[in-house]
């Protein structure tokens, strides 16, 4: 499938729902400019993980891939739904956000859970702009209950007032999760397997930089792209918590710049609580954004020799491992040393800390992984080459294995991570520089 992000400022029309009729809102604002709240809602339930398949960047000659299965019904306790709507901006002000929030009907006490679909920058113009998907999935409803939804939008006018409420749902039960992944392009695109859910992509956007990195949101109905001038694209339900363009540093090299990074930026990793985010430069510069909370760098030390490949977050969130590509690791923080493998025939090029964060894994580009603390040793051939090297490792949430992926695509598994299938032998419109599972 793709998905191609535009800016909207278009007026809404109503829009007619098979079976539920025609909703819409009236055009209110709290504040000087008057500018019409989003008009509908759309909720749309889902039982389990979303239909899932193998999504391609905006303009890639491969195909999208099949729908995967809803799903059957789980436990009951624990309920998901997917609201969409339709944005407006008056006054050709840009959108830079919404929010959605769930009021359930029938215990009042279980509702106010709010999805908010966060401001990104868009490169194209370095100005303000939403550039993510017009939808948010709700996790951790009450089975059962009856919900109704309503959305708020945002522009640097203001708020502007809740939308109608939605018509009443009652959301099917969540099943247990399934495993599955998205691999990431240089040019941002994404592509998701298994329970993977494709939230947006900045595929279809000339980038000033490339895509360098991509984490999810805890929950999975989100996630974050980070380019190498450290400017941060937030999809589905992961919050903007601010990027390096957006605090006035320019990217590395640039001429005449009163301030601007030393080198690119390199990788991108959420807070404990997935309230911020940190990223780290190639010459281990660590910026923290939201509620990360910073905790050293290379630069703070020194200098580290190499270039910084992933910065690792520890148990508590109070403190990380900074991997370079010489094989070194830095701990700082409360973060103990593990150890690290030192040289290696290849140079190091992803790192992933165990589920309970007391250890860790190192890739080297040929493939090979070094582990740590209580990350053990799993067996297996990565199917890196001299042409392909291995880009990144990543686990399922249950952490019993781990994927191992390739530049073009190809992804290895280990342990007992699933095979959920790779882009090897597809068309690429970058080569595969990151990857994360569930």
């Amino acid at each position: 499938m793709h998905s191609k992000l535009v800016r909207r400022t278009a007026p809404i029309v109503p829009i007619a729902i098979a079976g539920l009729g025609v909703f819409f809102a009236p055009a209110a604002w709290a504040g000087a400019a008057a500018v019409p709240s989003p008009t509908h809602v759309r909720p749309a339930i889902v039982a389990g993980p979303a239909a899932s398949g193998r999504t391609g960047s905006a303009g890639s000659a491969g195909s999208a891939g099949s729908a995967g299965s809803a799903g059957s019904a789980g436990s009951a306790g624990s309920a998901s739904a997917t609201v969409t709507w339709t944005p407006q901006s008056g006054e050709g002000l840009p959108i830079t956000g919404f929010t959605a929030t769930a009021s359930d009907l029938t215990t009042p006490a279980n509702g106010h859970q709010t999805c908010i679909v966060g401001t990104v920058t868009d490169v194209t113009t370095s100005t303000g702009a939403y550039l993510g998907t017009d939808a948010c999935t709700f996790h951790d409803l009450t089975a059962g209950d009856r919900y109704t939804f309503t959305v708020t939008e945002t522009t640097s006018a203001g708020t502007s007032l809740p939308s109608a409420p939605s018509p009443p749902i009652i959301p099917t039960p969540s099943i247990d999760p399934h495993p599955g992944y998205w691999l990431v392009g240089s040019d941002g695109g994404i592509f998701s397997f298994g329970a993977a859910s494709f939230h947006g992509s900045t595929g279809a956007l000339v980038l000033q930089r490339p895509v360098v990195g991509m984490v999810p949101t805890a929950d999975h109905g989100g996630y974050w792209e980070v380019a190498s001038d450290g400017g941060v694209f937030a999809f589905g339900d992961a919050g903007y918590y601010g990027s390096i363009p957006g605090i006035g540093i320019a990217p590395a090299g640039s001429a005449g710049s009163e301030h601007h990074l030393n080198a690119p930026i390199v990788a991108i990793v959420p807070s404990d609580d997935g309230g911020g985010y940190f990223m780290v430069a190639a010459d281990g510069g660590v910026f923290a954004f939201g509620d990360a909370t910073f905790a050293g760098s290379c630069p703070g030390i020194g200098t580290c020799p190499g270039s910084a490949v992933s910065v690792l977050p520890d148990a508590d969130g109070r403190g990380y491992w900074l991997v370079t590509s010489v094989g070194d690791v830095y701990a700082f923080g409360d973060a103990p040393y593990l150890g690290a493998p030192g040289a290696t025939p290849s140079p190091i090029t992803s790192a992933l800390h165990t589920l309970d964060g007391e250890g860790y894994w190192i890739l080297t580009a040929d493939g090979s992984v070094y582990a740590y603390g209580d990350a053990p040793y799993l067996d297996g051939d990565s199917g890196a080459t001299a042409a392909d090297h291995a880009a990144a490792i990543f686990a399922p949430e249950d952490y019993g294995g781990y994927w191992i992926v390739t530049a073009d695509g190809a992804v290895s598994s280990f342990g007992t991570a699933p095979d959920e299938g790779g882009m090897a032998g597809g068309h690429l419109n970058g080569s595969i520089v990151a990857a994360a599972g569930i």
